[in-house]
């Protein structure tokens, strides 16, 4: 089978694609030599560097720094992704912070800041990109990144909890939506995986090493997640195999919600 040319090869956009779930992501679609990306992330200087390590030639690969909590920002990320990719076939909404907090000790700001990245910056990259979605010859693709604790909340992780469960109901509410423009919109809700998110709640790496082991070892599959694991199930939704799979809620988390 020859090659698919540049032309041919399908633009998608995905947010938090600097490291983790979304960089693993970024690296298993650019495999399938079908896809060019258009990566966001907060900070230049991290994102530039995720973006060399994929090694990958800059008509398959742009990146843009974006804050997630600014919609001026989110709005003129958009419109410079559209100047340069003229057709938009898929949107990962990854992208996501954990604030610690129960309902004495959360913070409007946190509360504030973690619907604003978790759920708002999603409904507004779907609003700007969902236009141009509409117009791709062979459907489009929207996935969102949620959490098992939108399912089963996390001890003292309120406004996260929170915002994820809202993020699966926005979910299922826009596949309904969207179904008849042939966009399909899945959510993909992993456990706990090897990530940053995690890597700063921990003092040093000994400790981070020493909850994924015991937290890991609690689950039926006996380890906590990689993000390759979770970027196979957001590729399989990406992927023309998908394309009668819309408003589903995959959850990839080793068993744990079986406890």
């Amino acid at each position: 089978m020859s090659p698919i040319s540049n032309q041919q090869l399908k633009t998608i956009v995905i947010t938090g694609g600097a490291s983790g779930i979304g960089l693993e992501t970024a690296k298993m679609l650019l495999e399938t030599q079908k896809y060019r990306l258009a990566i966001i992330g907060k900070e230049e200087a991290k994102l530039k560097e995720a973006v060399e390590s994929l090694d990958a030639s800059p008509d398959l690969v742009t990146y843009y720094a974006c804050d997630l909590r600014d919609s001026t920002q989110i709005k003129k990320t958009v419109e410079k992704i559209t100047a340069t990719h003229k057709g938009i076939y898929a949107l990962v909404n990854n992208a996501g912070i954990y604030p610690f907090g129960g309902i004495t000790n959360t913070a409007e700001k946190d509360w504030d800041e973690a619907f604003d990245v978790n759920l708002k910056a999603a409904f507004l990259m779907i609003q700007a990109l969902v236009g141009h979605m509409k117009k791709s010859r062979d459907g489009a693709r929207i996935v969102n990144v949620s959490s098992t604790a939108g399912i089963l909340p996390n001890h003292f992780a309120l406004a996260y909890s929170v915002s994820k469960a809202a993020l699966i109901q926005m979910t299922r509410t826009l596949a309904k939506e969207l179904g008849p423009s042939n966009i399909t919109v899945n959510c993909v809700c992993p456990g706990i995986v090897k990530s940053p998110l995690h890597e700063a709640y921990h003092r040093n790496d000994a400790e981070l090493e020493e909850f994924y082991m015991k937290r890991g070892a609690a689950f039926p599959m006996g380890r906590v997640g990689e993000p390759r694991d979770v970027g196979g199930v957001i590729k399989y939704f990406l992927s023309e195999d998908a394309s009668w799979v819309t408003g589903d809620v995959f959850i990839v988390d080793g068993g744990r919600l079986l406890l």
